[in-house]
């Protein structure tokens, strides 16, 4: 990373600087006539002018001031807290096994089935979308939903994707000092399903207190949390054992195994959310299981996640906690560097989503959809059985309804600008 981004500038800045060292010689140098100083005293404050300007345009800071100075009215307008409707069921409702995939864009694809490329290198991940329930933004193929500000990093999806709303805290998006944030003023899916009688578990296979994840699922809905940490404490690996983020997935996926085994030989309904690590920036993790079939690295662990996730779905359906179950599988935000991506809009890079066994009636379309991560949450608690009044918590939409979102309602522009913007009401309430 450091070296790409010194090949990227330093170049650029010690020609732009010895241009600027060459006229300014002239200028100072003794005997140089003054049209001569002129000409040059006006080249250095043109290139002095032009750097300020292209600073600006480059960082887009005229939008950002005009963000940060004008406060949005959208949850005051459009925020539906889960205590101010109805989530109900008729029946027993289904066990839910969330499977954040780390990055899982639908770009990865081939352009047959909706992708970017003319190689597939998720080719289960695609058929599961393809066989089972996906909403989607295409008219055909695999599609997924968009991300916007305050989703699109690890923490603030698993937050939108469990609040709907975006994370939006006045903090360091990824620093360890976020752990003291519980967003006490938030009802979230774990508190939803703790009242329901749920018993909430989250695995990672990194440390839970980066980013303040362990805090705020433990804060709501008294999630047993299961990292790193924790599973050189189990025996799951070495005391001093740490690679990449902490551990590879294919131990995360025998911990899921067992954790899962552990939760359906109780009659409680369980919640069991996990979160992948493998495929993360920069180019992802090579593990043991990984192959070499092609000469960059990402290639090689897509195509290793993809099998792995295969090997753990098959284990699933044939456990007898399957069929009263239902495996949501997204990913959790668009990568953040350009492996495979390159040259694709940032607005065509959508997140991918699967529901396996879920048996809520789509009254609505499930292609052509403009949705976000928000939109998850309210599409999970109905996945499972439930009835939401109204079908809107958050700011999200209950996909399964014929209720537009937001992005639908009023514009994706509009809806993406909004959720940028500061605002009182948020940190007043939500904190």
């Amino acid at each position: 990373v450091v070296l790409s981004a010194f090949l990227s500038c330093v170049p650029v800045i010690i020609l732009a600087v010895g241009f600027y060292v060459i006229a300014a010689c002239f200028v100072y140098r003794p005997g140089i006539h003054r049209y001569v100083r002129s000409f040059f005293s006006l080249f250095c404050s043109a290139v002095l002018l032009f750097s300020v300007w292209f600073a600006a345009y480059a960082l887009k800071l005229p939008a950002y001031i005009e963000t940060v100075r004008t406060q949005t009215e959208i949850y005051e307008n459009y925020y539906v807290s889960p205590n101010d409707v109805l989530i109900s069921a008729e029946g027993k409702t289904k066990n839910l096994i969330y499977i954040y995939l780390e990055s899982m864009e639908t770009t990865y694809a081939s352009s047959e089935v909706g992708g970017k490329h003319d190689k597939n290198y998720i080719p289960y991940i695609s058929s599961l979308a393809m066989n089972n329930l996906s909403f989607s933004d295409k008219a055909s193929g695999i599609g997924g939903f968009r991300s916007t500000a305050g989703t699109n990093w690890t923490m603030a999806a698993l937050f939108s994707t469990t609040s709907g709303i975006p994370f939006a805290f006045p903090v360091v998006r990824n620093s360890t000092n976020n752990n003291a944030i519980t967003a006490s003023g938030v009802v979230n899916l774990g508190d939803i399903l703790q009242e329901k009688g749920y018993k909430n578990f989250f695995l990672c296979g990194s440390d839970g207190d980066f980013a303040g994840r362990k805090t705020y699922f433990e804060s709501h809905g008294d999630y047993e949390f299961f990292d790193l940490y924790t599973a050189r404490e189990e025996g799951y690996i070495p005391e001093d054992y740490r690679v990449f983020w902490g551990y590879e997935d294919h131990t995360l996926y025998e911990i899921a195994k067992d954790k899962l085994s552990e939760l359906s030989a109780s009659d409680q309904p369980f919640n069991f959310t996990m979160l992948t690590v493998d495929t993360h920036h920069t180019e992802g993790w090579i593990c043991k299981l990984c192959g070499e079939g092609y000469a960059d690295r990402l290639p090689n662990v897509l195509e290793c996640a993809d099998t792995q996730l295969e090997e753990f779905i098959t284990w699933c359906s044939q456990q007898d906690f399957f069929k009263d179950s239902v495996i949501v599988i997204t990913g959790d935000h668009p990568r953040m560097d350009n492996a495979l991506v390159e040259g694709t809009p940032y607005i065509e890079r959508t997140v991918y989503n699967c529901f396996i066994g879920t048996e809520t009636p789509v009254e609505g379309s499930v292609s052509e959809r403009v949705f976000t991560s928000v939109d998850i949450f309210p599409t999970v608690i109905a996945s499972l059985g439930f009835t939401i009044e109204g079908d809107r918590l958050g700011l999200g939409v209950n996909l399964f309804s014929d209720q537009p979102t937001l992005p639908e309602q009023l514009g994706y522009d509009w809806y993406a600008t909004e959720v940028s913007r500061y605002s009182d009401y948020y940190v007043e309430r939500f904190s």
